[in-house]
């Protein structure tokens, strides 16, 4: 799986960037309800071509997340199609709902154990491949060939979308260091740290959703120009539950936030 995100992360780079998450879950859950049209009518090249859709949108999910999913196994059992199509609605309704929690106006429930949007996703993605097997459908190997399609027939389809998971300072800083980081927004030069986060609109979702999710951290990339601050405790206006410091690699420094461990 590591290689399928690793290439589906290429193709959305290359076609502008990745959608709002909230968008990206409308499209998933529009996809889903095409699986079913396609199941409904009987028309296998329309549900295979559905059911890539799912892995690819679902995949796109899990990036902009920083998750590293575990390769999908194959339901086990007598399940009929019906079965496996009512997991793919079931789990599509919680990735929603954590999502909802995540980026809407559901309020996150501090004692959600056991239930992350990993586990979800990587259920969603197990019903997909086990339908996809009842088929007799290869969809790993269509996959790759789906990939290279959209990478071609939608560049320029589009806009860029700002995310956290796309930023330069998260991408350079994982040459240094290994883990789910999100990215800040790069600093104006000797910009004052308190107008950088007027600007930042991605560190109050990491702080928000940090603690559920396992994100190891949210990084920012100084540049030789500097950004001004005090006390980056208190500049940045942390919750307790978090601390802040200075990360130097060579010539590179990043401010780096942290949950603390609990």
């Amino acid at each position: 799986m590591r290689e399928i995100q690793q290439k589906i992360d290429a193709m959305i780079l290359h076609l502008g960037g990745y959608w709002r998450p909230l968008s990206g879950l409308a499209r998933l859950l529009e996809e889903v309800g095409e699986v079913g049209g396609a199941l409904r009518k009987g028309t296998a090249d329309e549900l295979k071509e559905e059911l890539l859709d799912v892995l690819v949108i679902s995949t796109c999910l899990a990036n902009q997340y920083a998750i590293s999913l575990q390769q999908p196994e194959v339901n086990g059992g007598e399940v009929t199609k019906e079965q496996l199509y009512f997991q793919i609605v079931e789990e599509a309704g919680e990735v929603a709902r954590i999502l909802n929690a995540y980026e809407g106006d559901k309020k996150l429930k501090p004692n959600r154990q056991g239930e992350s949007l990993q586990l979800h996703i990587e259920q969603l993605q197990r019903a997909v491949i086990s339908l996809g097997e009842q088929c007799n459908f290869e969809l790993f190997d269509s996959l790759y060939a789906l990939i290279d399609e959209k990478s071609t027939r939608d560049f320029g389809r589009f806009d860029h979308t700002p995310d956290p998971i796309t930023e330069d300072s998260v991408r350079s800083y994982l040459k240094y260091q290994s883990g789910r980081y999100w990215g800040g927004i790069e600093p104006k030069p000797f910009e004052a740290i308190g107008r950088y986060i007027r600007r930042e609109s991605h560190l109050l979702r990491f702080l928000k959703i940090a603690p559920f999710e396992g994100l190891d951290g949210f990084v920012i990339k100084l540049d030789r120009n500097g950004m001004i601050f005090k006390n980056l405790q208190n500049d940045l206006q942390l919750p307790s539950h978090f601390e802040v410091e200075i990360e130097s690699f060579g010539c590179q420094k990043y401010i780096v936030i942290r949950p603390l461990s609990q």
